[in-house]
């Protein structure tokens, strides 16, 4: 990014030989002292402030969110026009087709990527960072830009390690060799090739000296022999040669195989101890992973600084226009209450657990002699996959690949013996088609009309295409049908070759798979998925998911079978991975760096977050309801006891008020009943007597207790309001409650979640409404609209600072769902039910009280003084 316009711009140029000092490892105030020693202040000043305002855009980027490095100073602006590689990546993305958004997205999270790397003119380059992004979303095109960008300024050898097979590895370096090398086949050198991995028949100090401006690429795959070749090689380089080249890693898929898995603390595993080893033994590497799945990642010791945790950045690539993730596709919970949730697409569709035993071995003995068998679903999922990609021909799609994957068991055995069976019953359906058969026509037109309707063609703005249309192209499509095993076992040979054939027709292909298509590989043109393998870990459960991604021209078709348990579980995931994007958006400012701060990860009943070994270092953290708000969502409705507990804990407390002389008031003409000025002690009483049901995670009444009685005695939140939430409007078939001393209130309508998996608990997913963190402040309901949390937050502050809420939400038991919802029911508890709400001030930072969460230790920093936004799952109130 030029900071001069020309040789007469004295400013400018000064400007430039700050941010060369800063390049170079110093601080811009430190450049700007030395420019001062026979510069005139004034213009120093001017070009510290120029200096300053270029780096702004990189300060102030909006996308991606990161958690970085303390007193941040960008030596990296961007790309300068004299950049080669960059730029040349750049044309030859949008000669692909590629969208200047897309493009766009790529370069700003490739500067910011590179800008938190130490510069490469540095004496000495210890970088830890880690970059997520999300399944099937474009990480490599991200990964290819900062090698370009990170080549451009002057990073002399770069390694990618790709994955832990031979297929990984190839698909890998096709892409940068096409991608990135072709373009400038002069400015590299290149290290391995598609038939070898890398190799030491090479003069390592001619390679790596300075001499010369070629940059030394190699694509590595992650296998202990090849590692060790590497160290040898690199580490046999002059020490010289080594103290002038600056290195960079890139670490494709970093949680598998690079995090210490080894079950004694003491030792590592194999992979991991020589990426450390290579990284501790050059002077200047820097280290960035890429992952979509960075559980494993996040729970690196800390503690320990040449291990791979990414203490220095950790980046949240944004989502892609037009990308379809777990988010997309099973839809999430809400995070807060500021937040909606997500419904997803229309695209799941079941798989009964009565076809499962045909679809997988009872045991790995059985895998053997196991094929798997035509079911009603699976038989329908073919016919859909041949009748959508009929649909693309439709559209002018003809000449792009298509494909299916299949999905059951991880078992080599049971692939191979399952082609036979999928290519008899493509046979099959080809012979028919050939014949016309009445029978299977009727069914595949009622077929495609359900599909049709379930996801309409105008939902994304591409032409519906009629049956008939579809029928003119499929006898070509099944015909074009190849079947491919992809697993460790398929040869080289035998693997999916997405090149379009002589005649111009894209691939058609139905690719049944075990764990190399969770890792990496790419089905182009995926379609539909049958998918019921099972999965015991978020990282695996997510990497399966290969239906993810971009589907230009298509985004109507594609379909998930799977098991109703499965869908369940993707949409938990979905709600975890969006809460890490959400952790590290609210700290991106730069003032918290991932050793102050650890990001958390939600736990699951029945999933764990990544192995065992995986997650030796995760522990419970320190977590403060600072300036927070947090709410009561589960209940046992079907436990009158449990019920009737808790209407008497309230009646109990609203008796306490009263008989000290608190009287409820109504504030600005809000409907709600608001006690002010109530001594803490009641509230601690009151929490002792409430019962929480403990699927409220965050509202385990022992913390609260703990962290309120901590804060009174730092003179803090030792007065509180206590809202009764009722209703402006009320609704007579809701009822009312009596709450004692003359109180009776208008019950609240809260529904319940349909994805209820629980039948001993209710899951309304929201209890507070927009404004209610406001309760307690006079001003009008209809002037705090449409304000944002924040904004509420503070006003809360201005009159009622360092004052806690309690806000209690009479439930009516007969509460119903809005006519339209298609995602809530009845909540038809035995009696009426009491949800609670409490708002925390904010209370200065040496004064917080932190209680426990899980998440990783971090060694010697403040992180457990962070405050920590958990709130449960929330979704559409009243």
């Amino acid at each position: 990014m030029p900071l001069s316009n020309g040789p007469d711009d004295q400013i400018g140029l000064m400007a430039e030989q700050i941010f060369d000092a800063v390049r170079a490892g110093r601080t811009p105030e430190e450049a700007a002292a030395r420019l001062a020693a026979f510069a005139k202040a004034d213009l120093v000043e001017q070009a510290l402030q120029r200096y300053r305002d270029a780096a702004r855009r990189v300060w102030t980027m909006k996308e991606p969110g990161s958690i970085h490095k303390k007193h941040f100073d960008p030596w990296y602006l961007g790309p300068d026009p004299s950049d080669r590689l960059w730029h040349s990546y750049a044309k030859y993305l949008r000669e692909k087709g590629w969208s200047e958004d897309t493009i766009k997205d790529i370069d700003d999270a490739s500067t910011r990527i590179v800008s938190l790397m130490d510069p490469p003119q540095k004496a000495q380059i210890r970088t830890r960072g880690l970059v997520i992004g999300y399944v099937q979303s474009g990480k490599t095109a991200s990964f290819t830009a900062v090698v370009a960008k990170a080549a451009d300024v002057g990073y002399r050898f770069i390694i990618v390690l790709a994955g832990l097979n031979n297929v990984l590895r190839y698909q890998t370096q096709m892409r940068i060799d096409e991608d990135l090398v072709a373009a400038n086949p002069e400015h590299w050198i290149t290290v391995t090739d598609t038939e070898d991995d890398f190799n030491t028949n090479r003069n390592v100090n001619s390679f790596l000296t300075d001499r010369h401006a070629t940059k030394v690429l190699g694509v590595v795959k992650k296998n202990s022999s090849r590692l060790t070749r590497l160290h040898k090689w690199l580490t046999g380089a002059r020490p010289e040669v080594l103290r002038s080249c600056p290195v960079l890693i890139v670490d494709d898929e970093a949680d598998q195989a690079s995090p210490n898995a080894h079950p004694d603390p003491e030792e590592r595993t194999k992979i991991n101890k020589l990426i450390v080893k290579l990284l501790t033994d050059l002077p200047k590497a820097a280290y960035v992973g890429y992952t979509a799945t960075p559980f494993a990642n996040l729970l690196i010791d800390p503690s320990t600084p040449e291990d791979l945790y990414p203490s220095d950045f950790i980046v949240d690539l944004p989502k892609g226009k037009g990308y379809f993730g777990a988010e997309e596709v099973f839809g999430r919970a809400a995070l807060d209450e500021d937040d909606e949730p997500v419904d997803g697409l229309d695209v799941f569709r079941q798989v009964p657990d009565d076809e499962v035993p045909l679809l997988k071995p009872p045991s790995r003995e059985a895998r053997f002699n196991f094929a798997i068998e035509i079911t009603p679903t699976l038989r329908e999922a073919m016919l859909y996959f041949w009748m959508a990609t009929a649909a693309r021909y439709a559209r002018g799609q003809r000449s792009k690949h298509a494909s299916m994957l299949i999905h059951t068991t991880q078992y080599a055995a049971v692939h191979l013996n399952s082609k036979p069976v999928i290519e008899s019953f493509r046979d099959a359906m080809r012979s028919l088609l050939d014949k016309g058969a009445a029978s299977l026509l009727v069914e595949l037109e009622r077929l495609w009309e359900r599909e049709q309707a379930k996801l309409p063609a105008a939902t994304f703005g591409v032409r519906p295409i009629p049956f008939k249309e579809v029928l003119a192209h499929l006898p070509t499509v099944v015909r074009l049908t190849d079947v491919k095993v992809e697993n460790g076992r398929s040869p080289m040979l035998d693997r999916v070759d997405y090149e379009v054939d002589s005649e111009g027709n894209g691939r058609v292909y139905i690719v049944i798979g075990g764990n190399v298509l969770s890792r990496g590989l790419t089905l182009e043109g995926l379609t539909v998925s049958f998918f019921v393998r099972s999965a015991s870990a978020y990282d695996t459960l997510l990497q399966m998911g290969r239906w993810f991604g971009y589907r230009p021209g298509y985004a109507d078709l594609p379909r998930v079978w799977t098991t109703k348990e499965l869908r369940d579980y993707f949409y938990d995931l979905a709600s975890v991975e969006k809460e890490i994007r959400s952790d590290i958006a609210h700290y991106k400012s730069g003032a918290i760096t991932p050793m102050d701060f650890a990001v958390r990860i939600r736990t699951h009943p029945a999933l764990a977050i990544t192995s065992k070994l995986k997650m030796q270092h995760a522990v419970k953290a320190k977590m403060a309801y600072n300036a927070r708000e947090v709410q009561t969502i589960v209940f046992r409705h079907r436990d009158q006891e449990w019920l009737d507990g808790n209407i008497k804990a309230v009646r109990d407390l609203v008796q306490d008020m009263t008989a000290t002389g608190i009287q409820p008031t109504t504030l600005a003409g809000k409907p709600h009943h608001v006690f002010i000025d109530v001594p803490a002690s009641m509230i601690l009483d009151f929490l002792t007597r409430f019962a929480i049901d403990p699927s409220n995670s965050e509202m385990e009444a022992p913390l609260l207790r703990g962290y309120i009685s901590a804060q009174n005695k730092r003179g803090h939140i030792t007065q509180w309001s206590v809202a009764i939430a009722t209703r402006a409007n009320p609704r007579p078939e809701l009822g009312t409650i009596d709450l004692g001393v003359g109180l009776e209130v208008p019950l609240v309508n809260r529904a319940r979640f349909l994805r209820d998996r629980n039948p001993e608990v209710v899951d309304i997913k929201a209890l507070m409404s927009e404004t209610d963190v406001a309760a307690d402040v006079p001003v009008a309901a209809t002037d705090l609209r449409n304000r944002d949390r924040e904004t509420l937050r503070q006003l809360r502050n201005e009159y009622a600072a360092d004052r806690g809420l309690l806000i209690i939400y009479p439930i009516s038991k007969d509460s119903q769902p809005h006519p339209d919802s298609k995602f809530r029911a009845p909540l038809e508890a035995v009696q009426h039910v009491m949800g609670i709400a409490l708002a925390f001030p904010d209370v200065p930072q040496e004064d917080l009280t932190p209680q426990d969460y899980v998440t990783v230790e971090l060694p010697n920093t403040g992180s457990e003084l962070i405050d920590i936004d958990d709130l449960e799952d929330m979704g559409e109130t009243e």
